[in-house]
């Protein structure tokens, strides 16, 4: 994937969608993505968060799930909060240095890119599903 960005060139951008994740700013590439809609089956469908690693917010905390197709595997995962498009500038984005990338306990996080609204900065993680490993088993 570090090389996809890399091959793009700092002129251009990389269309992601961003959303909130173990109360983190995550993202995916867009065109990872098949669709989003309102789960109505929410307990049959994993968790971002437990997916990747991250740790989930306190259950008072959490806005209603929605669920994301991913466009190769045809797998839903459950993601909460403001569901944004973004083209975020290749430049701003930055993968993990191998030793990191080998020692994380996020699962598919593969980059780091800093995002610049009105002067203020805010860090994202940027994911592959095809990295993470099996999701643990439920129960």
């Amino acid at each position: 994937m570090s090389s996809e960005i890399a091959a793009r060139g700092a002129v251009g951008t990389l269309a992601v969608v961003l959303f909130t994740a173990g109360g983190c700013r995550v993202g995916l590439e867009a065109a990872r993505v098949a669709e989003l809609c309102q789960s109505s089956s929410a307990a049959d469908i994993d968790d971002f968060e437990a997916l990747f690693g991250l740790t989930p917010p306190a259950k008072a905390h959490q806005p209603p799930p929605q669920a994301m197709r991913l466009r190769e595997t045809r797998t839903d995962i459950l993601v909460r909060g403001p569901v944004d498009l973004f083209q975020l500038p290749v430049a701003r984005i930055h993968p993990l240095p191998p030793l990191l990338a080998a020692r994380t306990g996020l699962r598919g996080l593969y980059a780091l890119a800093i995002l610049e609204d009105a002067g203020e900065y805010s860090l994202v993680l940027l994911f592959d599903p095809d990295l993470r490993s099996p999701a643990p088993p439920r129960g």
